[in-house]
This record gives structure tokens, C-alpha cells and sequence, in this order.
């Protein structure tokens, strides 16, 4: 996947990397079919939009500092996951 990712985007493949990580982790592997972080930590990882809704809504204590609106944040994650969804 990161050999595909640096393919198609030879400028900017270390920006997708957290995104190539993360599709990998949480995908249920074949044999086991059991995720790799579930395996490690016995639950799922929190996904991006959770995060988001636990900062909007109170529920998280930590600040989130997006450094970009909130709209813009949204839409290149969009288009990253969008890119790594792209490579399964």
C-alpha cells in the first residue's frame, strides 16, 4: 500500500501515510480475521468523525486543534481516506 500511495502521489506520500497505517490496522486480517489493533488493544480504534463529534459535543476533555476550519479539515480527510480506501 505505501509503495502504491508513493506511486500515485510521488510529492505528497508522507501525508497519506497516518491514513495507510490506520486502513491497516483496523482491516480484519484473512487467517484470523480479527483486526490487528483489536488484537493488541481488545477493542477498535476511535475513528476520525468520533473524535470530532466527542470534541463538538464535550465528551472529550483534550482540546482539538485542526489548524484549518472545520470544513476544510473534513474535506481533505475525506479525499485521504477516500485515497487509502482506493488501494484495498
Amino acid at each position: 500500500m505505501v509503495s502504491k500511495v508513493a506511486t500515485d502521489h510521488p510529492k505528497s506520500w508522507h501525508q497519506h501515510l497516518g491514513y495507510v497505517l490506520w486502513a491497516l490496522r483496523e482491516v480484519p486480517q484473512e487467517t484470523t480475521g480479527v483486526a490487528p489493533w483489536m488484537t493488541v488493544f481488545g477493542r477498535l480504534p476511535r475513528r476520525p468523525l468520533a473524535v470530532l463529534k466527542e470534541n463538538w459535543t464535550g465528551q472529550c476533555d483534550a482540546t482539538l486543534s485542526l489548524g484549518q476550519t472545520t470544513a476544510k479539515y473534513l474535506e481533505e480527510l475525506r479525499k485521504n481516506l477516500q485515497i487509502v480506501g482506493n488501494l484495498r
